[in-house]
């Protein structure tokens, strides 16, 4: 291994290794304000409803989740209410909460986040070293780490300990406050006096988040070095780029203190040798995009290749038409390359995790393509997994349900919940980017954004109606006169031709022209489109007016013909939405229904309907069984409406792919 070689390198060669060509810069949360017909009433819902409505079922979940903190104050041995991996979820919803708090204060919901922090300090102070999860300490005091006979694949330790550290940092990117940073600098530090490289207990996360959560804890400190005066043991944030790294690189390898978790927790061989993504879908996922965040701070290309062919793998042979990932219940985890069954499991936490990998990568490469797939994480797989009123979940969610997807007002294991307000909560800064010379318009979301460019500010303000209209319109202000590029995402799905990889190609791809930009109403006669950006370079002047027309026609996709479940079946795609029908707008009857070549679908918009949506109608074939056993086949009027909003009306059938001819239906009796 390298790990010796690694550890000696000075800390200061990591960000000078890092200043690749194309690498890009988010612009920050609280830089962006969001006021989209789309996004905001949703945006409303989740901070007015969703955010409490976790936080106060964690609370009473099974005696409470933050009880487990105060039994740990209080010295007791027993009673754990919930999971080992509590802990991690209540950071997690922290960290969610930060963010939404970034882009909008809310001061009743940092009372409520502050009297948390209040239980959870009390706890840690326990503990002289900073020590702090509660179901070891309550259930099992002897066996931290998994030691002694325990179990670190049960315990979750360097889970929680990796999203206390992430929720330390947003929490103070959010408020300004650092109680939570100082009990997250604690811990960690001290897992960085436990963990690593022999003489240290040498393990590894069983479920990955502290990789990425101690490379963003090392960046965090580079950029605030005054803040090291606040903490309450000295700071080397070169330890836990190090310990970061030692997490990537000891997988694959024998260690003394921990069994091998296998391909389940992406430890059958080294990172670096893998040619395929495997196991737990939503560890996978999560362990990739910490190799793709320390990537863009190390400056390594074996790291930078590694995650680039494992997203590649995944993309094009494992992910589902919404960007479900995991199609196996068993291990929740992949399945073989193209087995990608139409009741797969498609936990919400994969479609998640996903979308952080996607982020990671844009950031690292600079290539719209991995936008791309974080807005159809964005628009379909993650955004299914809230109901409408912003009170119930789903867990899994599979593109055909003969009974119904249902919602659940609460779980055993809530921890989609959390990991969805993670990536909601992010998502305002997810729609800029930026590098020395331009700015990135990576998600058509009605916004307003101050951007700092080369020590000039530059606002930018985009109105649109996506994704129900292609129309895009950005405003851009700087404060001076000045040159710069502006790049704008041209979405895959109006690109022109497909890639031979794409595992959904469509059938009816906007032609030529479908794409059409104007600057001061001045058409761009000829677009220059470069890793997914089409780029205007200019003299920029406050009142330029860049305008962005991108048509939305209804798209039939087919699958790569080695996905067996979806040979001779089509999906409908319009925009980045992918659409579904169910029962409750088809007489129950969608098992029934054929989508023959030439189906002309109409879009609708319906304000009155799951919250403002484009429908989709068409006049199509229904397949019946008579009384006396005939097949036949009878016109049928359809309604498709977006996945993300299935199971907000009922349990009913859903269906997403569909048979287009009647020898591959399922005909049912004739009602």
């Amino acid at each position: 291994m390298l790990l010796g070689i690694l550890f000696c390198l000075p800390s200061g060669i990591f960000r000078a290794a890092a200043q690749s060509s194309n690498q890009l810069t988010p612009v920050a949360i609280q830089s962006v304000t969001i006021r989209d017909s789309f996004w905001s009433p949703k945006r409303k819902v989740w901070e007015e409803v969703t955010i409490r409505d976790c936080f106060t079922k964690f609370e009473n979940d099974r005696g409470g989740a933050f009880n487990n903190f105060d039994r740990v104050r209080d010295g007791k041995s027993d009673g754990h209410a919930g999971p080992p991996w509590y802990d991690g979820l209540i950071y997690e919803m922290i960290r969610g909460s930060a963010d939404f708090l970034a882009a909008k204060p809310d001061s009743v919901l940092e009372d409520r986040i502050e009297s948390y922090i209040s239980r959870i300090a009390a706890a840690q102070a326990r503990d002289t070293n900073g020590y702090l999860n509660t179901w070891t300490q309550l259930q099992h005091p002897n066996q931290r780490w998994g030691l002694n006979g325990g179990n670190d694949g049960y315990q979750h330790e360097m889970y929680n300990v990796g999203a206390l550290c992430e929720a330390a940092v947003h929490y103070f990117r959010a408020t300004g406050k650092s109680d939570l940073l100082r009990l997250a600098v604690k811990l960690a530090n001290y897992t960085c006096e436990q963990v690593g490289p022999s003489p240290k207990y040498e393990l590894v996360p069983n479920h990955a988040i502290a990789e990425e959560a101690f490379a963003n804890l090392y960046l965090f400190f580079r950029e605030h070095p005054e803040l090291k005066r606040e903490m309450p043991v000295a700071v080397d944030e070169s330890r836990y780029l190090e310990l970061a790294q030692y997490w990537v690189e000891a997988r694959g390898h024998p260690r003394k203190d921990q069994p091998g978790y296998g391909a389940y927790n992406q430890d059958h061989k080294p990172v670096f040798e893998q040619k395929t993504i495997e196991g737990h879908a939503v560890r996978a996922a999560l362990f990739c995009s910490g190799v793709a965040a320390l990537a863009g701070i190390n400056g390594r290309q074996d790291y930078r290749e590694a995650a680039i062919r494992l997203w590649e793998n995944m993309s094009e042979k494992k992910m589902y038409v919404t960007g479900g990932i995991g199609a196996t219940a068993a291990g929740e985890a992949f399945g073989d390359d193209y087995f990608l069954p139409n009741d797969g499991y498609l936990e919400t936490c994969g479609s998640v995790a996903a979308g952080f990998f996607a982020e990671n990568l844009n950031l690292l490469t600079g290539e719209a393509r991995y936008v791309d797939a974080l807005e159809r994480e964005l628009y379909n797989g993650a955004l299914t997994g809230v109901s409408l009123a912003g009170d119930s979940y789903t867990y899994v969610n599979p593109l055909q349900a003969p009974h119904g997807n249902s919602r659940w007002s609460w779980n055993g294991c809530p921890c989609c919940p959390p990991m969805f307000l993670k990536l909601m909560g992010a998502m305002p800064g997810y729609i800029y980017a930026q590098d020395k010379s331009g700015i990135y318009v990576n998600l058509f979301v009605g916004s307003r954004a101050q951007i700092q460019l080369a020590g000039r500010e530059v606002v930018l303000s985009q109105t649109t109606d996506y994704p129900w209209q292609g129309d895009v319109t950005i405003n851009v202000a700087p404060a001076k006169a000045s040159e710069f590029d502006l790049h704008i995402r041209i979405p895959d799905w109006c690109r022109g031709p497909s890639s031979p990889e794409d595992l959904y190609q469509p059938v009816n791809r906007p032609p030529a022209g479908a794409v059409r930009l104007k600057v001061n109403g001045r058409a761009v006669e000829h677009l220059e489109v470069a890793r997914g950006y089409a780029t205007l370079h200019r003299r920029w002047k406050s009142g330029d007016v860049v305008q962005l027309t991108l048509d939305m026609p209804v798209q039939r996709l087919k699958a790569d013909v080695r996905v067996e479940a979806a040979q001779g079946r089509v999906a409908l795609m319009r925009g980045p939405i992918v659409y579904c029908f169910e029962g409750t707008d088809n007489g129950g009857a969608i098992q029934n229904l054929v989508i023959p070549p030439g189906t002309k679908f109409t879009p609708k918009y319906q304000s009155n309907l799951l919250g403002g949506v484009t429908i989709l109608n068409a006049t199509t074939t229904g397949v019946f069984k008579t009384a006396a056993k005939q097949v036949v086949s009878v016109p049928f009027q359809v309604t498709g409406i977006p996945y993300y909003a299935n199971a907000n009306r009922g349990t009913c059938p859903m269906q997403v792919w569909f048979p287009e001819h009647q020898n591959g239906s399922n005909p049912q009796n004739q009602e």
